[in-house]
């Protein structure tokens, strides 16, 4: 299993979209806290709370999202997908190692994603006075992130496609989920709109607000692997 992480880390770390995406959701995010830092009507709260909570973390989570679909949305597109299997040979292990080094990699995004705000936060204006704020964000960013991008990489193993599993995970948590809302869904049932109220005080308890997202995540990798030890690569 360990070769199996060596051998993904290094396809991950050595594409040069990875690094170009992930620094856009980095700039993206230091200009959200910015903007969201130079409201002199807001409150320290109220200024974190805009620029990790609702459209903004959807927005920073996509491009995380995207390094996760690229795992198999590459593999497809350049035919590697080939070699990965004769190499690592089980499906299972394939799908492992890929879960594995993808969401270690969209936790560490998230951190910083969370630091990026909280260091402009600081230079514009004044960081919320409650710990707690600071606290929700380092866990429930980093979670939400990491979870979102593995639903992205199990939607890329069934589709085989990665302007397909982009195209689903901008729609799902934005459309599809708003539109459920509207109708009369309860919004904590939604995987992405109840695990993205985990990262602020006093929306309820945050390991059952993120438990749809994480029955989402790992349903779509469980199904991932079944298609993925059935099909011809």
């Amino acid at each position: 299993m360990f070769n199996a992480i060596r051998y993904e880390l290094t396809r991950l770390v050595t594409v040069r979209s990875t690094w170009v995406l992930l620094a856009a959701g980095l700039v993206l995010q230091g200009l959200i806290a910015y903007l969201s830092a130079s409201r002199d009507y807001a409150t320290p709260a109220e200024q974190f709370a805009a620029s990790v909570h609702g459209l903004p973390l959807i927005l920073a989570a996509l491009f995380g999202t995207a390094v996760a679909v690229n795992a198999f949305g590459h593999e497809y597109r350049y035919g590697t997908i080939t070699t990965t299997m004769l190499t690592l040979r089980r499906p299972g292990r394939v799908m492992a190692a890929k879960a594995l080094t993808v969401g270690a990699l969209m936790a560490v995004y998230g951190l910083g994603l969370v630091g990026v705000t909280v260091l402009v936060q600081g230079v514009i204006s004044r960081l919320p006075g409650e710990p707690s704020h600071l606290a929700y964000a380092f866990v429930g960013v980093p979670v939400y992130v990491l979870l979102a991008g593995l639903v992205g990489l199990g939607v890329a193993a069934l589709t085989r496609n990665a302007t397909v599993s982009m195209v689903a995970a901008i729609g799902f948590p934005t459309v599809v989920e708003t539109g459920a809302v509207l109708a009369g869904a309860n919004a904590k049932l939604m995987p992405f709109l109840s695990a993205g109220q985990s990262v602020q005080p006093g929306s309820g308890n945050p390991v059952l607000l993120m438990l749809p997202l994480l029955a989402l995540a790992v349903g779509l990798l469980s199904a991932g692997v079944v298609l993925l030890a059935r099909r011809d690569v």
